[in-house]
C-alpha cells in the first residue's frame, strides 16, 4: 500500500512480477475461456509465425491491475485503468511495471505506466555461454530488437545476463488513495 502523502508529481514506482510460466498461461487460458492455441500449443504458435506460445495480452494487463491493487491497498480503489497491448510476453519473461505520478487532485492520483517484458537470452561468464534460455534457443530475439537497442546486460551471480527489454503495455491509471 502507498499513502497519498508518500507521492508527488514526477515520482516513479517500479514493480517486478514473474517469471511467466507456461503453467500460468494455461491456467489463465482456462479461467478466461481464451483457449486460442497461440497461448497453449508451441507447435501451433510456431505455425502462426510466433516461434512458440505467448501470454494473453489481458493476462499482462491483469498484472498491471495486480500492481495497482497492491499500491491502493485495502482502503484505496483502482478507479480507472487503460492500456494498449503492443508487445508479446513469453514464458520465462519477467513483467517490469514502471508507474509515474502525473497528477494528484484531492485523493485521486493519475499515473502513467509502462509494462515491459524482460526476456532472458543467455548468461556468459569469462567469454563462454554458460546458460541459454528459451529466447536464445527459439530465436525470439530479432535483428530489429538489436537495431532498436532493446538488448541489455546486467551482472548476476551466475555471470553476465543478456536480455531483451521491450514495451508490452503503455497506459494510464487513476487510483483513489488513503491520505
Amino acid at each position: 500500500m502507498v499513502k497519498l502523502s508518500d507521492l508527488e508529481v514526477g515520482k516513479t514506482l517500479t514493480y517486478t512480477y514473474g517469471p511467466v510460466t507456461r503453467n500460468n498461461i494455461t491456467k489463465y487460458a482456462s479461467v478466461s475461456a481464451d483457449r486460442n492455441n497461440i497461448h497453449i500449443d508451441d507447435e501451433y504458435a510456431a505455425k502462426m509465425g510466433l516461434k512458440g506460445v505467448i501470454a494473453h495480452g489481458c493476462y499482462s494487463l491483469a498484472m498491471i491491475g495486480e500492481c495497482l491493487v497492491e499500491i491502493a491497498g485495502e482502503k484505496g480503489d483502482v478507479v480507472r485503468i487503460y492500456g494498449e497491448m503492443r508487445g508479446m510476453v513469453r514464458p520465462g519473461d519477467m513483467w517490469k511495471i514502471t508507474l509515474t505520478v502525473k497528477d494528484i487532485h484531492d485523493d485521486l492520483v493519475e499515473l502513467e505506466f509502462v509494462e515491459e517484458s524482460k526476456t532472458p537470452i543467455k548468461i556468459e561468464k569469462n567469454g563462454q555461454i554458460i546458460k541459454k534460455f528459451e529466447a536464445e534457443e527459439r530465436g525470439w530475439v530479432t535483428e530489429k530488437d538489436i537495431e532498436q537497442g532493446l538488448i541489455k546486460t546486467e551482472v548476476t551471480e551466475e555471470g553476465m545476463l543478456h536480455y531483451r527489454l521491450r514495451k508490452a503495455i503503455p497506459g494510464i491509471a487513476t487510483l483513489r488513495l488513503e491520505r
